[in-house]
């Protein structure tokens, strides 16, 4: 049985035991479906559900916390810097070896952080090129998306070699 199924399967379940069912009460089930699934990876052949579920989870938390940044960024901008010390930049980031799935994802991550937008991409798919409002180092930037969206999306999409433990810094 797949394993999302599996969860999903205990949650009703837990859900169906309570008094009253709630959202609540179905997130608690899958959590408690979840735990008990990483349990048991070899009996459940699990281990890449449970991988992928927890780098999604990470890919979430990394990503509403540049989220935060860059509005408060943005707000900073809007507030206090005159429109003559801005430095908007159209730059080029590099996505050879992605798929599509996974350039189309980190476009959409990058023009939902206020301040960036992804303007277009190369004809050969090699390279995504994004307008970002204010930046004096546009290799800061590409590092920046380096560590944080690219990491994440390959977490979440690509199975890593056995010997690679994907870790997140910020």
């Amino acid at each position: 049985m797949n394993s999302f199924v599996l969860n999903l399967v205990i949650a009703v379940t837990w859900l169906l035991l309570q008094v009253k069912a709630s959202f609540p009460g179905f997130v608690v089930g899958f959590l408690i479906g979840f735990g008990l699934i990483r349990l048991f990876p070899g009996v459940l052949d699990s281990r890449d559900y449970t991988r992928r579920t927890i780098a999604l989870a990470q890919f979430v938390l990394i990503f509403s916390k540049q989220f935060v940044t860059a509005c408060v960024q943005l707000l900073r901008i809007i507030l206090f810097v005159r429109t003559k010390h801005l430095r908007p930049r159209v730059i080029t980031y590099n996505i050879a070896g992605l798929s599509r799935f996974e350039s189309l994802l980190l476009s959409h991550c990058i023009t939902l952080t206020p301040g960036s937008s992804a303007v277009g991409i190369s004809e050969d798919l090699d390279t995504l090129i994004l307008h970002v409002l204010d930046t004096n180092n546009p290799d800061a930037l590409r590092d920046e998306i380096d560590r944080t969206l690219k990491r994440g999306i390959l977490a979440i999409t690509r199975r890593p070699p056995s010997s690679c433990k994907f870790r997140f810094t910020s």
